[in-house]
């Protein structure tokens, strides 16, 4: 029976015989699939970048916004305590200042308001003069928030009330992508006291 079986492959053409006489892979076969494997990887390299750096930039974007809030939160609290008669440094003349000085409230007297002997200034500074600062009187200025880019306070003749607060934000991403275009930035009128 063996010798029946063996003269049946014999007159099998070469092409239909199962895995006979096959040595291995051909290098042509080993290159498409090298290739068809680099191809995959480059893609899945690429889309890792992406995801990263989409990942990077919304994280440093949500980091300026915390920085704005704080900002915001700590100059509308003493800005709605000073009036307009106590900003020393921005008039009402429509012009942008870069720092703004007033004097807050202690209370009243009489029925007139007592305006604290400290003033309170707001700035740019520090390292890189990108951090905004606070300074009561002759004390060490503090820092408020990181990342500030421009800080600009100003004042119209006809609401001189109002003081107008534009706060420009900017960061530098691990992988050295300046963010100032897509940072947030804020504006804020913050009504004074009479």
């Amino acid at each position: 029976m063996n010798v029946h079986k063996e003269d049946k492959m014999r007159h099998i053409p070469v092409k239909d015989r199962p895995f006979k006489n096959h040595q291995g892979v051909t290098l042509v076969e080993l290159m498409v699939t090298v290739i068809i494997f680099a191809f995959i990887l480059g893609i899945c390299y690429s889309l890792l970048i992406s995801g990263s750096d989409s990942w990077e930039t919304n994280s440093a974007r949500v980091e300026l916004q915390q920085e704005l809030r704080k900002a915001m939160d700590r100059m509308s609290q003493d800005l709605r305590q000073a009036g307009s008669a106590s900003i020393v440094d921005v008039p009402a003349d429509g012009n942008a200042y870069t720092s703004i000085t007033f004097r807050k409230s202690a209370g009243v007297s009489g029925g007139n308001l007592v305006w604290d002997s400290s003033t309170t200034r707001y700035f740019l500074g520090g390292t890189g003069g990108t951090q905004l600062l606070r300074q009561v009187g002759a004390q060490t200025a503090s820092v408020i928030a990181q990342n500030i880019q421009s800080l600009q306070f100003s004042r119209q003749t006809s609401t001189a009330n109002v003081v107008n607060v534009s706060i420009q934000t900017q960061k530098t991403t691990l992988r050295r992508k300046m963010l100032t275009e897509k940072a947030p930035s804020l504006t804020l009128k913050i009504l004074l006291r009479n």
